[in-house]
């Protein structure tokens, strides 16, 4: 379907005004497949995402490979968007986020391998140490409770 489209541009200039007119299909609306491949829990990880969406409050997520531990915290800013948007898990480090991409290889297996501990489980004290103690940044602060660290 073809619609007539009128771009009028105001060109000042010697207080002269133009006006263009121009034939132009409409764009043809965008199409919703990307959502729904996005939307389609991805049975290798129903663990990993089960453990991530649930709960709530700040959690540690740590992934072993060749280089050693990395652990990584989140909360339930992620947590939602997670329970919204199936492709990726967002997972900060003392610096940055970083996004682990579900159609990515490698972040798929490191999700794979990943641990989620909560607050409460029995190595969340010695992560938000270790997190908290490797962190330069002033404004990251212990996610255990005072009076509760052991």
């Amino acid at each position: 379907m073809v619609r007539r489209i009128l771009i009028t541009a105001a060109v000042l200039t010697s207080g002269v005004s133009f006006a263009f007119a121009q034939n132009a299909p409409l764009p043809a609306p965008r199409q919703p497949q990307a959502k729904a491949e996005g939307r389609q829990p991805d049975p290798d990880l129903a663990k990993f995402r089960s453990a991530y969406t649930s709960g709530d409050g700040i959690a540690y997520v740590v992934i072993k490979n060749d280089k050693g531990e990395h652990i990584y915290r989140y909360g339930d800013a992620s947590r939602r968007t997670a329970k919204r948007d199936r492709r990726g898990y967002v997972l900060f480090t003392c610096a940055a986020p970083h996004v682990f991409v579900v159609q990515r290889p490698e972040d798929k297996t490191a999700l794979m391998q990943a641990e989620v501990v909560k607050a409460g489980e029995p190595r969340f004290a010695e992560l938000d140490s270790k997190y908290v103690s490797s962190c330069h940044n002033p404004l990251v602060k212990s996610a255990v409770p005072r009076g509760k660290q052991s």
